[in-house]
């Protein structure tokens, strides 16, 4: 909240920030405050300011793009209905994914929160990939399946549901993905008219632990008349090892083998598991059902939101995930809050050291003037809400009397003042804190330098745990931050 703003300026005002610091930092032209987060400093600066921005700099997550990454080109009907933003990103992000399922012989892209399905059509236009849509909203699900051009409606697969990290969920998981083979299968049957192959039901049926290309092979020498579909599943044969029957009376471990519903390592598809801007902690999520169902080769993720995972008595069971950041974090007593996850979200520097002198005044204004309504608020135990979806616009920062004016008309509140009495005590209180709107860019740019050592903090949590389960992992900047902050992909695959 803003209001931590006002809380952070008291604080200053009692002595608790080193003056030495404050001395330099609210003396700062325009272009030596947008270099900052850079590694900018003076000789003549404190030597711990300069310490702790050299330092953050080394340590701060690296954004440009490989030249090795490269983006395909949308034509026009694909663009429809992205934004230059959503087109940015889509096609950098099915170039990395293209890449990863050949490296990993992956046939089959299971999308995590889909959405409209942009990333998943472009897969199955431009690269010919099966793509399995995975979102929790129908609304979504159904204007996806609305976009399919008549070529690739057989290659794609919407469906409604919430990947969430229980063992429940992961057998729900495995279990769609099992219909979703199925029908992927029926569709290539489908298109052999000479295919008198048998059909055989996965359900009745473990998967035999051979590969794909030995099946084939085995069968093309001696039931050529066959589509390579029937094939496959022709040698499906119920075949379980005692390592599988072992896994089965021991639970859902890894490398569980489970009856039923379940999929097991020896599906004829190898599935690259993917989202793009996979928020809370779906990621976690994600990892899990990564680690734990064979048939999933590859996994390429770019998070966002990480202040909406979900905490349980002050903790977060999602952060740490690795065991060896949690030993650090416990013995140095460190326990991560809403705010330092906020933080780890936020806007990165490719567009602060673009900022002009306007564009900075109005940001101050924005985040004092709102900072000062949510004081008031708090101060007379009074609840208000937007009555539009926003409370002022660019315009009405000019002054504090015309965002008061316009606070009032588009807010309702629960006081029993009056509006003369709310603004009596809005003024009181910009006459009290005004002085300290200078530490607005002051905060905003120590919150810029240490947004990318949050941020680097909890991905590096994730690929630990990854390789702490055997899992080759990486972090890719895959997009242009200026373009879209969240700009970091995971990256996995696993070991043959």
């Amino acid at each position: 909240m803003r209001i931590q703003f006002l809380q952070r300026a008291d604080r200053t005002r009692e002595g608790n920030n080193p003056q030495d610091w404050k001395n330099v930092l609210t003396r700062l032209t325009t272009e030596e405050l947008n270099s900052l987060p850079f590694g900018y400093s003076k000789e003549d600066w404190p030597e711990s300011l300069k310490k702790f921005i050299t330092t953050a700099s080394e340590m701060a997550l690296p954004r440009k793009i490989s030249e090795e990454n490269k983006s395909c080109c949308l034509d026009p009907q694909i663009k429809r209905g992205m934004n230059p933003k959503k087109q940015h990103e889509v096609s950098h992000m099915s170039a990395l994914i293209n890449d990863i399922s050949v490296r990993t012989g992956c046939d089959v892209v299971i999308d995590v929160g889909s959405g409209l399905g942009y990333l998943g059509h472009v897969l199955t236009s431009v690269y010919g990939l099966k793509v399995i849509g995975l979102e929790s909203k129908q609304s979504h699900t159904t204007g996806a399946d609305k976009r399919l051009f008549s070529d690739t409606d057989d290659k794609i697969i919407n469906v409604t549901f919430e990947m969430e990290d229980t063992p429940e969920n992961r057998l729900e998981f495995k279990s769609l993905m099992k219909s979703c083979f199925q029908k992927f299968r029926k569709s290539e049957c489908g298109k052999d008219m000479d295919c008198d192959g048998p059909k055989v039901s996965l359900s009745d049926s473990n998967l035999v632990n051979h590969s794909a290309t030995n099946i084939l092979t085995q069968q093309k020498n001696t039931e050529s008349e066959q589509c390579d579909a029937c094939l496959a599943e022709s040698n499906q044969a119920p075949i379980q090892t005692d390592s599988d029957k072992k896994s089965n009376e021991q639970g859902d471990g890894p490398n569980t083998t489970l009856t039923g519903n379940d999929v097991t390592k020896s599906d004829v598809y190898r599935c690259l598991l993917i989202g793009l801007h996979c928020c809370g902690d779906l990621t976690p999520a994600m990892l899990r059902v990564y680690s734990e169902a064979d048939f999933v080769r590859g996994l390429c993720c770019v998070s966002c939101c990480y202040h909406r995972m979900v905490s349980q008595e002050g903790t977060y069971p999602h952060f740490p995930m690795s065991k060896e950041l949690d030993t650090v974090m416990s013995k140095n007593r460190l326990t991560p809050s809403a705010p330092f996850l906020r933080l780890g979200a936020q806007e990165t520097g490719a567009r602060w050291k673009t900022k002009s002198e306007e564009s900075h005044q109005s940001h101050v204004k924005a985040v004092a003037y709102r900072s000062l309504l949510e004081l008031y608020a708090h101060q007379e135990n009074v609840e208000f809400s937007k009555l539009f979806r926003r409370i002022a616009t660019a315009g009405d920062f000019e002054n504090f009397d015309g965002y008061i004016e316009k606070t009032l008309s588009r807010c309702q509140f629960s006081s029993t003042h009056g509006k003369d009495s709310m603004r009596t005590k809005l003024k009181a209180l910009y006459a009290e804190y005004h002085l300290y709107f200078q530490y607005v860019e002051v905060i905003t740019v120590l919150q810029v330098i240490v947004q990318p050592l949050i941020e680097r903090l909890i991905i590096q949590d994730r690929v630990l745990w990854l390789l702490e389960n055997g899992h080759d992992s990486d972090m890719i900047p895959v997009f242009d931050d200026f373009i879209s902050p969240r700009n970091i992909a995971l990256c996995s695959n696993k070991l043959p």
